[in-house]
């Protein structure tokens, strides 16, 4: 028998001042209850209550007891309505790292949808394109963009990324449009330096045959957005994001080519630490991403 039925059965004695009646609250035979409480007392080593045939009465040891059991008792019951009252309702601070231009462009009406669908969260997100530790800084999710690399965290894939092969009018009327990828390996390259083997563009040609290409790299940066100012001033072409151009394609500040090519692009990701418990808001969160931006 657990520690815990016999501190219970001697609390219900101890209040009910009967083993009888204990036994009907808790709902075993009157056999069991009495042998719980031999079983406490030879455990401790002391006799808590006097049984008599009328009635049953605490020993000094047993009021000592009693106190103590019952606030035990009374713990663990916050405790588990705590935990059934979270069930009900996420609180706490959720703590998320997301990458700059996809987290402003994309993810700002999901977490506000989420901060409205849960009042008692407290918010707390990194707008940054480095990759955080999340255990030695604490997030509870990371949002990636890329290749992961081999590691022990716990990853959800959320959706797929698109990307673009774009430039400037300007650009493509000093180099002229090109009608293959391999048109591009020569002409100056913006470059996104947060991701490995970017320097290699990958690609799927019209009649689905791979290809690669190597261009001259003219500026490298570690931010989209950044790049994207630099192709529209006719710096060179650049294969980024579609949550990164497509604002500009409309604005008719950068002209995407090679539309029946297919840029091999990359996954979006939820990124768990392995070394804690994934919180409840954490999921939450994630579930929220997915039906927001999953496809």
């Amino acid at each position: 028998m657990s520690r815990l039925d016999e501190i219970e059965t001697f609390v219900s004695i101890a209040r009910s001042g009967s083993i009888s009646r204990a036994a009907d609250q808790l709902g075993i035979a009157k056999s069991a209850a009495s042998r719980r409480l031999s079983d406490l007392e030879a455990r401790l080593g002391v006799q808590l209550i006097l049984r008599t045939t009328r009635r049953s009465s605490l020993t000094e040891e047993g009021i000592a007891f009693l106190d103590r059991a019952e606030l035990a008792l009374d713990a663990l019951n916050d405790a588990e309505r705590a935990v059934k009252e979270e069930r009900a309702q996420l609180s706490g601070i959720l703590r998320v790292a997301a990458p700059v231009s996809y987290g402003l462009s994309k993810m700002e009406p999901v977490f506000t949808q989420f901060m409205l669908d849960n009042p008692q969260i407290d918010l707390y997100v990194d707008f940054s394109d480095r990759q955080v530790d999340l255990v030695q800084d604490g997030f509870d999710v990371a949002i990636r963009i890329g290749d992961l690399p081999d590691s022990s965290l716990i990853v959800r894939k959320i959706t797929s990324v698109r990307y673009r092969a774009v430039g400037s009018p300007s650009f493509w009327q000093t180099h002229g449009n090109p009608k293959t990828a391999n048109d591009l390996s020569t002409l100056p390259f913006l470059r996104y330096v947060n991701l490995r083997r970017r320097d290699v563009l990958h690609f799927n040609n019209p009649d689905g045959s791979p290809g690669k290409i190597s261009p001259p790299q003219r500026v490298r940066a570690s931010n989209g957005d950044f790049l994207a100012q630099m192709a529209i001033a006719g710096l060179g072409f650049m294969v980024e994001p579609e949550f990164v151009v497509d604002q500009h394609i409309a604005d008719g500040k950068l002209v995407e080519v090679l539309t029946d090519h297919e840029w091999l692009g990359l996954n979006l990701y939820a990124v768990f630490p392995s070394t804690r418990r994934i919180t409840r808001r954490a999921e939450a969160f994630v579930d929220c991403l997915a039906k927001g931006l999953g496809s």
